[in-house]
């Protein structure tokens, strides 16, 4: 089991032997990570494995039964408006009578004080995420009248609207056509480039390598932490997911060429 994490001159997010239960059945035990910033990184596991919890235990969604995290050395409380987050798609109220625009500016609410409106910049930088998103031409439209995929940009937008130095996104590529797929690595790739930090829960181990910097493989324990090549061991994978994963006969050449290249520029 591999759990160090990799060097890093500064961490955006501190995870200290974090356990979480829910009633009685535990969701993370022990797990201790620290996540790097500027980087773009993949959270995978099997069904149930507590990628979702991990990602709230972030945002302080949940309490933990033991442990803490930090969010660039301070409590999760002090620095919310740091902290992005896109949910499960699944999660969301799609009848909410609510157009595209007003929720792409929902993201910049966190920038005011409760009895203050909007200004003009709240709207442009609103319409600038939407733009990101490709979802400009759609500003007008009740967001129950998109597609499942066009929904998720929507929210993406919203994200990116709170201008925030660390995106949390659960399962954004989940469901989305082709179209979504490549406005969300736009997106991620981007944001990255900005120096923003990104972590993704994500379940397509085929895709893995090709789209984060670094793994964390989670089955309630940690079970490994670092490039792609180190975390998709074939032997590692078949003890997290306990040979009912899914084979992709690509994952092995995936890995062997992500090792190469790793090599190479060492």
């Amino acid at each position: 089991m591999n759990t160090n994490s990799p060097a890093a001159s500064t961490t955006a997010i501190d995870v200290r032997n974090l356990t979480v239960s829910y009633g009685p059945v535990p969701a993370l035990l022990d797990i201790s990570v620290q996540i790097p910033e500027g980087k773009l990184i993949g959270i995978i596991g099997p069904n149930g494995s507590g990628k979702s919890t991990l990602i709230k235990s972030m945002l302080g969604f949940v309490r933990p039964d033991v442990g803490a995290v930090e969010v660039f050395g301070q409590e999760i409380a002090s620095v919310k408006g740091r902290i992005a987050y896109v949910p499960q798609r699944g999660t969301v109220d799609w009848d909410f009578p609510v157009t595209v625009r007003e929720v792409a500016a929902m993201g910049r609410y966190g920038k005011r004080r409760w009895w203050q409106d909007l200004t003009k910049e709240d709207y442009r930088l609103a319409g600038e995420a939407l733009e990101k998103v490709r979802m400009s031409d759609f500003a007008n439209r009740q967001i129950g009248q998109l597609s499942g995929g066009q929904q998720q940009r929507v929210f993406m937008a919203r994200a990116l609207a709170q201008n925030a130095d660390i995106l949390l996104l659960d399962e954004p590529f989940a469901g989305v056509d082709a179209a979504t797929e490549s406005a969300i690595l736009d997106v991620l790739e981007d944001t990255k480039a900005a120096g923003k930090t990104v972590v993704v829960v994500h379940h397509d181990l085929a895709t893995a390598a090709e789209y984060f910097d670094l793994l964390l493989l989670l089955k309630q324990r940690l079970f490994g932490f670092g490039a792609p090549a180190q975390v998709l061991d074939p032997k590692l994978l078949a003890e997290v997911y306990e040979g009912n994963m899914k084979v992709f006969a690509e994952l092995n050449d995936v890995v062997a060429k992500d090792a190469d290249s790793s090599g190479a520029n060492e």
